[in-house]
Order: structure tokens, then C-alpha cells, then sequence
């Protein structure tokens, strides 16, 4: 691309949403994603620095001297400063921040402070505190000087404090609109409010808006003084990371990965768990290799082999789907185990009888043994079970050893499905053939 094309592809691209844009500028070469952006208009640039991906962002963000990044993050939320700022090493981290104004700075230094992954590290500093003695006529003139200084449009509640800064109180527009312009705020604000602490895990954050729905929750410090504000947005975001994460952790992925992912950084991110995976698969192929004699003497088995450990895998990973996601959300606790687990037995039986007719019946149909028949309903029953009792005892175990229950765990519950399953199908199969003298 040549700098001649530039003013064309510029007047497309500033009529784009920023997140549509940052896709489009991310599928361009570094090189040239870097030169539009640098001649985007300020506002824009930076709105489309906040929409990167986090792995592109390092690249992104070099393009720009430490004088002009200064001016991009100030166009921008601090708490979005602070996304950014964590993808920069620490020289120049430091640089940016000296650059500053120095009340910016201040705010940014102060949620710096929290843990990237606390509601601390995601709220954002832009939020209108009140006086109780205010009146209501007074308030609206605060928030019409205010609309000509600084972004209102994300406004949902504004929050009452006293002299220390301590939440008091919450009052939503709408009871703005519609109380007498002589009332006094304490009169009309809302005194039970739900809270965040600062060092709340994000985790936590999307439970409490998962459970409340609101627009937006307050963060308190340690002395109950508010020092900002999380929105939906960020919750809905932090649950769908949280969502992608678990997801991929299940199948022995990163958390991080994407389709566009560097091949070199997936291949280090996969390749450990798939040796884990080989590991777990001879464990299962050592317990088919006790079996060789009877395999040799009855062949009909090999042939169920596949059924009985792939039925036993579907179960277990319907029943760990539902526990790591509950336990993810914090719609159960460990205390809710034992429960659990019995439905999931409870389950499991039911549905090992179910399945394991069918197959029994097309076992003695196929091969024309009533004993192959019974062997391979009792197998499917007994796999059945074992499925509903990792798929409950794997997340809750890793949950207490304080691991995420996701890590993994889909390769644990097929590995003890594929060993279960060998085992009571080859190891019935033997002694149903001394029974039955084949």
C-alpha cells in the first residue's frame, strides 16, 4: 500500500464503528494496519486501540512514540488506559504515564494499584458523586454543566457520598426526571446498595451481575470509601472471556487462543496436554492389552470396544458440562456435591439402562449371542455410572485443591470412561466366556 491510497481507505474507515475497524485493521500486514492508524483522527485511533486484540496489542501500541500515546489515552477511560498500558513493557509504561497530565495520571496509578482480574482492575474512575443536601433542580444543572465536559452517554446511577467519601445512597435518572426539582437527594436515594469490593475476583463480578442485572455496581474500598464504578459491558465482557476460557480449558487449550493465534504460540500452548492426552490414551489401550486372549478367542468384542467407551464419553461430558459451568457461575458450591452427584448417578443408571438395551439388543441381533447381548448392557450400564461419577468428583476435586475445575478436565473424565469402560466390557466378556464355556 503507498501513501497515495492512504486518504482513500481513510474516508471509508472513519465512517466505521471502532470494533468493526480494529477487525478490518487487524487482518491487514503490522506495517500497514500501523500507518492508517497513525493517520486516523486521535479519537478515533484510540477507540480502535481498545477494541485489539490483547495478543496484537504490543505491536499495535510500538507503532506510536511515547508522545503520541499520551495523547491517544487521553482520549479514552482510565480503566481503558490501563488495558493498554498493561501490554507495554515497563520503560516504556513509566514514559507514557510521565507524559500525562498529572491528574490523568493519578487516576490511572490509582487502578493500577489492583489486580488486572479484580472488579478494582476494571472499573472505571469516571463516575458523579453527590451531596445528600443537594437538591434535585441542583443536580440536573450539575449534570447538564457536566454533559459539556466529559462523556455522559454511559450514565446509569449516580452515586450519594458524605465528607470521607463513603457510599451513602444511589439515585438513577429516572428518579431525576420524575421527582419535584425542591427535594432534597437524601430524601429520594436509594440506601440498600449492592457493592463490589475493589478486590473482588472478576468471576465474582459477573455472578453479581448475572444475579442483579443492573447497568452498573459500585466499588468500595476497603474503608467502604467508592472509588469507581464496573459496567454491564465489562461483566458481559468478563463473562464471555470467562466462557471462552473454561471452554478451551476443558479440551486442554490455553484459555488465550484464537483462530488467528500465531501457529508457533498454539503449538506450545497444545502440544504439552496432547502428551498428557497420548499418556492417558496407552493408560486405556494397557488395560485392552490384559484383555488380548479373550479378544483373540471372541472378535465380536472388538467390535463394541468404541461403543461402549465413546457412549461412556458423552456422558461424562454432558455431566461435566453442567458442573463446570454451574460451578463457574457460582450456581452451586462444593457444599452442593454430594447432591450432585447423586442426580448425575441417578442419571447415569437410568440412561446406561436405556442405551445399554439398544446395544445389547443389536449386540445379540448382529452376532446372534444372548451373552454378548448381556454383556454389553451390563458394560454400557456400569460405564454409565463411572461417566456420571468423574464428570461430578473431577471439577469438584480440582475446585478443591483450588484448581479451575475447567483445566483439562474433558481429558480426565474420557480417560476414565475409556478405562472403565475396556475394563468392565473385556473384564465381564471374560468371565461370561468361562460361564459359557467359548
Amino acid at each position: 500500500m503507498t501513501q497515495l491510497e492512504l486518504p482513500a481507505y481513510l474516508s471509508e474507515y472513519r465512517q466505521l464503528h471502532p470494533a468493526d475497524l480494529a477487525d478490518r485493521l487487524q487482518r491487514l500486514p503490522q506495517d500497514e494496519a500501523g500507518e492508517l492508524l497513525r493517520q486516523l483522527p486521535k479519537s478515533t485511533a484510540a477507540a480502535v486501540l481498545a477494541e485489539v486484540e490483547e495478543e496484537k496489542l504490543p505491536d499495535w501500541l510500538a507503532v506510536f512514540p511515547t508522545s503520541e500515546l499520551a495523547e491517544l489515552f487521553q482520549q479514552l477511560p482510565s480503566n481503558d488506559v490501563v488495558d493498554l498500558l498493561q501490554h507495554l513493557p515497563a520503560a516504556r509504561r513509566r514514559e507514557a504515564l510521565a507524559a500525562l497530565p498529572s491528574d490523568r495520571a493519578g487516576e490511572v496509578k490509582a487502578l493500577l494499584r489492583y489486580p488486572e482480574e479484580s472488579a478494582g482492575g476494571i472499573m472505571t474512575s469516571r463516575f458523579i458523586a453527590l451531596r445528600d443536601d443537594m437538591s434535585v433542580e441542583q443536580v440536573r444543572e450539575l449534570l447538564r454543566t457536566r454533559a459539556q465536559e466529559e462523556r455522559t452517554e454511559d450514565i446509569a446511577y449516580l452515586y450519594v457520598t458524605n465528607l470521607e467519601g463513603r457510599l451513602l445512597g444511589i439515585v438513577s435518572l429516572r428518579d431525576l426526571v420524575f421527582r419535584r426539582a425542591e427535594r432534597r437527594i437524601g430524601e429520594i436515594m436509594n440506601r440498600e446498595v449492592k457493592f463490589l469490593r475493589a478486590t473482588d475476583e472478576q468471576e465474582e463480578v459477573a455472578r453479581q451481575f448475572e444475579h442483579y442485572h443492573y447497568l452498573g455496581l459500585p466499588v468500595l474500598d476497603a474503608q467502604g470509601r467508592l472509588v469507581g464504578v464496573v459496567k454491564a459491558n465489562e461483566a458481559l465482557d468478563i463473562a464471555r472471556k470467562e466462557a471462552t476460557e473454561d471452554m478451551q480449558l476443558m479440551v486442554g487449550l490455553s484459555g488465550e487462543e484464537r483462530a488467528l493465534t500465531p501457529w508457533k504460540k498454539s503449538v506450545s500452548h497444545r502440544l504439552p496436554w496432547l502428551y498428557v492426552n497420548l499418556g492417558t490414551a496407552f493408560l486405556a489401550a494397557s488395560v485392552v492389552g490384559l484383555f488380548e486372549s479373550t479378544i483373540a478367542k471372541w472378535t465380536a468384542l472388538a467390535v463394541f470396544l468404541p461403543v461402549i467407551a465413546g457412549q461412556g464419553g458423552n456422558a461424562g461430558m454432558q455431566t461435566l458440562t453442567v458442573i463446570v459451568r454451574d460451578l463457574a457461575l457460582g450456581e452451586i458450591s462444593p457444599g452442593d456435591g454430594r447432591r450432585a452427584l447423586f442426580k448425575e448417578l441417578m442419571l447415569g443408571l437410568v440412561n446406561g439402562i436405556a442405551v445399554g438395551l439398544v446395544v445389547g439388543l443389536i449386540g445379540w441381533w448382529w452376532k446372534d449371542s444372548m451373552t454378548l447381548g448381556l454383556v454389553a448392557f451390563a458394560a454400557m450400564v456400569l460405564n454409565s455410572l463411572s461417566a456420571a461419577f468423574a464428570g461430578v468428583a473431577i471439577p469438584f476435586g480440582l475446585k478443591a485443591i483450588r484448581v479451575d475445575p475447567a483445566l483439562a478436565s474433558s481429558i480426565f473424565v474420557t480417560t476414565v470412561t475409556d478405562v472403565a469402560g475396556f475394563f468392565f466390557f473385556l473384564g465381564l466378556a471374560a468371565v461370561a466366556m468361562r460361564w459359557a464355556g467359548i
